[in-house]
C-alpha cells in the first residue's frame, strides 16, 4: 500500500511538472512576442560603446573584445554574444531569414518586423541538450548566443537593445 501511494505521489508530481513546463514554454512565447513589438518601436538605446568604426550601446558589467571590423564577442553573466557587423542580406519574409540563418526546422519563436525600410528580427531556436540558440537582428547586424529558457526574454531584450543602437 505505501508504495502504490509513492507511486500515485510520483505520477501527479511528473505531471504537474511536464504542465509547468508546456505553460512556461507558452508563457515565453507569448512574452517574447509582445516584447519584441515594444522594442521595434522604442529608441535605441544610449550609445555607451564608441569606437573609431562603431558605436553602440552596452550593458554595464558586459567586456566587449573586437575580433575584427566586422565581429565582436560580448561577456556578461556568464553568456558569450557573437555579433555581426556585416548582415547586408535584405529580408522579405520569414523563409529569407531562416535561409539566410540555415535553420531548417520550425524555429520556437520568429519575429520579424518592418520599420520603414529597416528589418528587426527575433529567432529562437531549441537545441538538442534542451537550450535554446537566440538571433536578434536589426538594419544589417545581428547578435547571437546560447541560453536556457528561463533567460530567453531577458536576454534577447538586451540584444536587441544593442543592435538596434549601433552606428557603423
Amino acid at each position: 500500500m505505501k508504495y502504490s501511494k509513492l507511486f500515485v505521489v510520483l505520477i501527479v508530481g511528473s505531471f504537474l511538472t511536464f504542465t509547468a513546463c508546456a505553460v512556461s514554454e507558452e508563457r515565453v512565447l507569448e512574452l517574447a512576442q509582445e516584447s519584441f513589438a515594444e522594442k521595434m518601436a522604442q529608441e535605441p538605446k544610449p550609445q555607451t560603446y564608441i569606437t573609431d568604426e562603431l558605436a553602440m550601446y552596452v550593458p554595464s558589467y558586459t567586456k566587449v573584445n573586437e575580433i575584427d571590423d566586422y565581429n565582436l564577442i560580448l561577456e556578461r553573466d556568464g553568456h558569450i554574444f557573437l555579433l555581426f557587423l556585416n548582415d547586408f542580406v535584405e529580408y522579405g519574409d520569414r523563409e529569407d531569414v531562416l535561409e539566410e540563418l540555415m535553420i531548417e526546422e520550425e524555429p520556437f519563436i520568429l519575429e520579424m518586423k518592418k520599420n520603414g525600410d529597416e528589418v528587426g528580427y527575433f529567432v529562437v531556436t531549441e537545441q538538442p541538450d534542451g537550450e535554446f540558440t537566440i538571433v536578434v537582428g536589426y538594419d544589417g547586424v545581428k547578435i547571437t548566443t546560447i541560453t536556457d529558457l528561463s533567460n530567453i526574454n531577458n536576454i534577447a531584450e538586451m540584444m536587441f537593445d544593442i543592435v538596434h543602437s549601433v552606428t557603423k
